[in-house]
């Protein structure tokens, strides 16, 4: 409770920390000034397209005013002075627009498809002004201004642009990245499987805490197991009932008895984790009451002011008041001068003597005495009128027979002698017909490890198809949905390897930061996914608009921030947070940016889902044709643009029809009606016309005679006419 806590308070000023960090980001891309350098300002371009070097705002104490005209003092880096002459001479109008780096900007249709489009509904989309463009950085330079702004989101977008996008849309480079990627989820398989379970207790201390010294000298000397309790819950003690010969060891009972079975389990204590026979109450209670014993269980036959009334129990004699004045135990005498019937005391002996016994002080007159070894091996109950659960209705309610197990110097062997003492329990009860289970100090600690896996398949599990439903609620694309599955499912598979070579052991925490760390790895890969789906253009071009567009943002706006939030924790005094938090968040952080920035950009560009914006592309149209689609996702704007005219033309001609055939449906108006024209017979004949047209065109370009362009388009209707092709059939 008190790390759940700890760690959402660390959360709380994380965010507060974050989001007033980017108040100031903001402030200072608002005045131009360098990133980590804001006390330098760039020059930039204001409202009428003027250069402004150096722009002092209100609050500045210094209440200096400057702009190029003024001739104020100038704050900018190495080379500026020379760029304001430029810019005040004009001279920066006179550089190569085709060698100038412009921010990138959004994709535009061309002219004749931007034509097309006006009478089918296309969006149309106009340039962003590009004056912002500082004279004399070109595609060669550095590429550092975006906006007017010099900041480490220019630097990312040009390199992303210019160096990270076209990298990865080689086929060389695609093929290297799925065979790293793959080789990362074959190791992480072998791996996991190795990963331990458990908390050290060292690691949730300070380091320099006391008590590291105390676990490293306990784990090292201690040569002494936990204590095991093996608990019985309902002996019957009846002479009838054979549960009293299920549970000793002495002469006459079982032979798989559950003392035999402890001592035959001590001797392999490396599979039993049990080093010692049971302490049996059983059998120090038969000895007890045995009467080869006569100076352990005794009774006073007659009236003794120091014993109480005839029929009170005797001490041994070498205890008081015996051991001080013998005359007082002079009428005692044993409680059995020989054995009950069936050799073991029934449920009446049981009650009557049971409680002397576990009163007895052991002595040397007698050392089955259950004082101090089995004072609470017996469940007691003070409304019972024997001071024992059950006791005086033939039924000892709960019982245990107290062993030790073997020294446990790590968490692995916590663990593995908890599962052996209850699958030994489990064992004792199915043979011996009772209820057994088994109880330590360490248990209930450690029943949590029990089921880890389980444990982690379902928090990670969940998550995932919860993102997986969800993804394809809102986006209504399978397929991107299943690639977005995939890439998650590999980036946790190789965390989770990740964390067997960082020293991570699987626990509640680390299970509640994977679960963190799932919902934290949406963000890498989610955003490069929508981006490729809005797009349209074949898949390459799609993934590359993709990472330029959102490139920058993820590893600005994630991966560094994410970055430096984590690395602050590397310092952490306490172990935990180093450990649990550092460790798992840096390689999150690390293979969310591979998998957001490499791999996913590489599946998209070969099997990414289809571009959701062919519909908008296309005019809006609900149903578009093969040609249409094809044209879209092939990439090439004049295709684009003469689908969509065909489109508008084919949808025109439909409307026409339609009208013809609700003015024929009318009777006695008209006495034929026209055959209708399928739409394979109309996109043939529109085709047959812009080819004629073309033709046509050609042969005027070229000086060929109308004449000889006329048989020329009569033969190519003829062929045409014979018959449709094999793919309008």
């Amino acid at each position: 409770m008190f790390l759940c806590c700890v760690v959402g308070v660390c959360r709380c000023k994380q965010v507060t920390v974050f989001m007033a960090l980017l108040v100031l980001d903001s402030r200072r891309l608002q005045q131009s000034r360098l990133d980590c350098l804001p006390c330098i300002r760039a020059p930039y371009r204001d409202a009428s397209g003027h250069w402004v070097y150096e722009d002092v705002s209100e609050d500045e104490e210094d209440g200096v005013q400057g702009s190029a005209a003024a001739g104020g003092r100038i704050w900018g880096l190495p080379g500026f002075g020379a760029l304001r002459g430029a810019a005040a001479s004009g001279q920066g109008s006179a550089a190569d627009p085709g060698e100038m780096y412009f921010a990138p900007q959004q994709q535009l249709l061309p002219d004749s498809a931007a034509a097309a489009g006006q009478d089918a509904g296309v969006e149309q989309l106009s340039p962003a002004p590009m004056s912002s463009v500082l004279p004399g950085v070109t595609k060669s330079g550095p590429g550092l201004l975006h906006g007017g702004n010099i900041s480490l989101q220019s630097l990312l977008q040009a390199y992303m642009e210019r160096v990270h996008a076209p990298l990865l849309m080689q086929p060389l480079v695609q093929v290297l990245v799925v065979m790293l990627f793959v080789t990362g989820l074959f190791v992480a398989g072998a791996l996991i499987p190795r990963l331990e379970v458990g908390l050290d207790q060292a690691v949730a201390l300070p380091r320099d805490s006391y008590m590291q010294q105390y676990y490293r000298d306990l784990f090292a000397y201690l040569r002494v197991g936990p204590p095991l309790y093996l608990v019985v819950a309902g002996v019957n003690v009846s002479s009838a009932a054979p549960d009293v010969n299920k549970l000793c060891s002495v002469a006459g009972c079982r032979q798989d008895s559950l003392a035999v079975r402890v001592s035959e389990a001590a001797m392999s204590p490396a599979s039993s984790f049990i080093a010692s026979p049971a302490a049996s109450w059983v059998d120090d209670f038969l000895s007890w009451t045995n009467p080869a014993l006569p100076k352990c269980c005794r009774v006073s036959l007659f009236d003794e002011p120091q014993l109480g009334p005839a029929g009170s129990r005797c001490p041994p004699p070498d205890q008081p008041p015996c051991s001080v004045n013998a005359s007082a135990c002079a009428d005692c005498g044993a409680c059995f001068t020989e054995l009950p019937p069936g050799g073991r005391p029934n449920a009446t002996h049981f009650a009557e003597f049971l409680p002397w016994f576990l009163e007895a002080v052991p002595s040397e007159g007698c050392a089955k005495g259950g004082a101090g070894a089995y004072n609470n091996a017996i469940q007691k109950d003070a409304t019972d009128p024997t001071g024992i659960a059950g006791l005086s209705s033939g039924v000892i309610a709960a019982s245990a027979f107290r062993t030790y197990h073997t020294p446990l110097n790590s968490q692995p062997d916590f663990i593995n002698a908890l599962k052996a003492a209850r699958q030994f329990a489990e064992q004792m009860s199915q043979e011996l017909g009772m209820t057994v289970y088994p109880y330590s100090v360490f248990h209930i600690f450690f029943e949590q490890y029990l089921n880890t896996r389980r444990d982690a398949a379902l928090l990670v599990g969940l998550p995932l198809l919860a993102v997986f439903g969800v993804t394809w609620l809102f986006t209504g694309s399978l397929w991107g949905s299943s690639i977005l599955l995939g890439m998650l499912v590999s980036l946790m598979l190789q965390l989770a390897g990740s964390m067997y070579l960082s020293g991570i052991e699987v626990n509640a925490v680390s299970l509640v930061n994977l679960a963190m760390a799932l919902g934290i790895a949406v963000e890498f890969c989610a955003h490069i996914l929508h981006s490729f789906c809005v797009s349209h253009g074949s898949r390459q071009a799609r993934a590359r608009a993709a990472l330029v567009k959102m490139g920058a943002p993820v590893t600005s706006g994630i991966t560094l921030t994410k970055f430096a939030g984590v690395v602050v924790l590397a310092f952490a005094r306490t172990q935990i947070f180093e450990v649990y938090y550092f460790r798992l968040y840096l390689a999150l952080v690390i293979l969310g940016a591979a998998h957001g920035l490499v791999l996913l950009p590489v599946v998209l560009s070969r099997i990414g889902p289809p571009s959701w914006s062919d519909r908008r592309v296309l005019g809006g149209s609900q149903n578009p044709s093969s040609m249409e689609l094809e044209a879209s996702r092939s990439g090439d704007d004049r295709a684009v643009a003469a689908a969509a005219a065909a489109a508008a033309e084919e949808a025109a001609v439909v409307a026409v029809l339609a009208e013809a055939a609700a003015a024929g449906a009318q009777p006695q108006q008209q006495q034929q009606v026209q055959p209708q024209v399928s739409r394979a017979e109309q996109r043939r004949q529109r085709r047959q016309q812009q080819q004629q047209q073309q033709e046509a065109e050609a042969d005027a370009a070229v000086g060929q005679p109308p004449a000889a362009a006329a048989s020329e388009a009569a033969e190519a209707a003829a062929t045409q006419s014979s018959g449709p092709s094999a793919a309008e059939q």
